[in-house]
């Protein structure tokens, strides 16, 4: 079998690195015996060379340790980071919404509802409780005819006459025209005038309605869906913010003009 010239560097090549190998160990085992040997002497003054055995200092790999600080510092970070608050979230139910306006602004009109302009003159009117109806009149003189004589007579112009009651019927009345009542000066009270009289209280009688219970100033007090509430014994009005009106119904009959 030829011998290559190839396979021969490859065997020298190889060769030299074991005997590299086995002196760098031989060199470092010698190295280390020299540094931790002892010498004893005996009773016959024979050097007697100890050596100890010492391992080589392991390395620690502190790898762990580094990556468990970080994630230690990592965790306080986050933890002390600002959170922003997250946002309330109110429900709104549009429903009960939409029901309390419509109690605000519920009146109730009736079909055939109309804005009039009656003949009314305020001047002079002044209001009586005759045979258990209140009249609105004014004082007039009446020329009276006697024979060939006349003479002036003192009257009554009866211009209203509104029912006397104490307590409201069971079923309420729609409101049939924009004219609700008779003010103390005379003058109409409009519905949707509500406005001009919230300068008074509960305690000022304002006027009468057309169905003969009394209407009071502003007011905190409860009252039913017409605005009236009793009040020792008698039912009457009141206005109210929580109304776009004077009243929101009759308790009663309405009187007509």
């Amino acid at each position: 079998m030829p011998f290559r010239t190839r396979d021969f560097l490859v065997f020298i090549v190889t060769v030299a690195f074991l005997v590299v190998g086995i002196l760098s160990t031989a060199s470092s085992d010698i190295k280390i015996r020299s540094q931790e040997s002892s010498v004893i002497l005996t009773e016959d003054n024979d050097e007697e060379v100890v050596y100890n055995a010492v391992l080589p200092e392991e390395k620690t790999d502190n790898r762990q340790s580094r990556l468990e600080l970080l994630r230690d510092k990592i965790s306080k970070l986050v933890l002390s980071e600002p959170k922003e608050p997250e946002p309330e979230i109110i429900e709104v139910d549009n429903d009960e919404d939409e029901l309390q306006e419509d109690e605000v602004n519920e009146i109730s009109l009736c079909s055939n509802y109309q804005t009039i302009t009656p003949n009314w003159s305020s001047n002079n009117l002044l209001f009586e409780i005759v045979e258990g109806a209140r009249i609105v009149y004014r004082n007039v003189v009446v020329e009276q005819v006697v024979g060939s004589t006349t003479n002036s007579v003192p009257s009554r112009e009866v211009v209203l006459q509104l029912p006397l009651r104490t307590f409201p019927l069971s079923e309420k009345t729609c409101l049939g025209t924009d004219v609700v009542g008779v003010a103390l000066d005379g003058s109409l009270i409009r519905n949707d005038e509500h406005s001009l009289y919230k300068v008074f209280g509960d305690q000022t009688l304002i006027g009468y309605a057309l169905d003969g219970f009394p209407i009071y100033g502003q007011s905190e007090n409860k009252t039913d869906e017409c605005g009236g509430s009793s009040l020792s014994g008698e039912y009457r009005y009141y206005l109210s913010n929580e109304r776009a009106g004077v009243l929101g119904c009759y308790g009663g009959i309405p009187a007509s003009f």
